[in-house]
């Protein structure tokens, strides 16, 4: 936002009590539009990816994984942070082949958005994964553990419908391709 914005709140300090291989928090002490002062905590991430990889058949291939964050193993589509000098599309295709075992030829850009703005700086972009070519195997890091689940596109929002999917990236990017043009020539 533009400082010009009334709803703006300038930044008068800012610290940065921790900082993480993977994140830093930043306490920030801002000014409010009727201009008494207010603390900020601000989670900083890298920005991420996650890709629906859909084969021909109309098949999706996920990941169940264990989240310790929510201390529960989700079924989810494959994302993972973008690394540095890399393109969000080249680590839509790389995560997808390092969890699924499938990387995708064509990827179409669904949606950036950011997950937590309430806190955080991060956003996603979701993309939808096609023309899978199958690697022969998953390249996981070492610390990560999954598990590859393939099933029809249907069942996927099946699942969302009942609620059963709780990971808000897998719900948006099946919603967004249910919603697409071109759903006919997937479900």
């Amino acid at each position: 936002m533009k400082r010009h914005d009334p709803l703006f709140e300038p930044v008068t300090k800012r610290e940065r009590p921790f900082t993480g291989s993977y994140l830093s928090l930043e306490r920030l002490t801002i000014t409010l539009p009727d201009g008494k002062r207010a603390l900020r905590e601000i989670v900083r991430v890298r920005d991420a990816v996650a890709v629906l990889p859909i084969d021909n058949h109309g098949i999706v291939h996920l990941v169940r994984q264990h989240r310790p964050a929510i201390g529960r193993t989700i079924l989810e589509i494959p994302a993972g942070v973008i690394d540095k000098k890399e393109t969000p599309a080249a680590c839509a295709r790389r995560e997808c082949a390092e969890e699924t075992g499938f990387r995708p030829r064509r990827l179409r850009k669904l949606l950036t958005y950011a997950h937590a703005e309430g806190y955080s700086t991060g956003f996603i972009t979701l993309f939808a994964g096609t023309d899978l070519v199958n690697t022969g195997s998953l390249k996981l890091d070492k610390t990560e553990f999954v598990e590859q689940v393939s099933m029809p596109f249907k069942k996927l929002l099946w699942l969302v419908q009942r609620k059963e999917i709780i990971d808000s990236k897998t719900i948006l990017c099946a919603l967004l391709v249910a919603d697409s043009g071109a759903k006919d020539h997937i479900i």
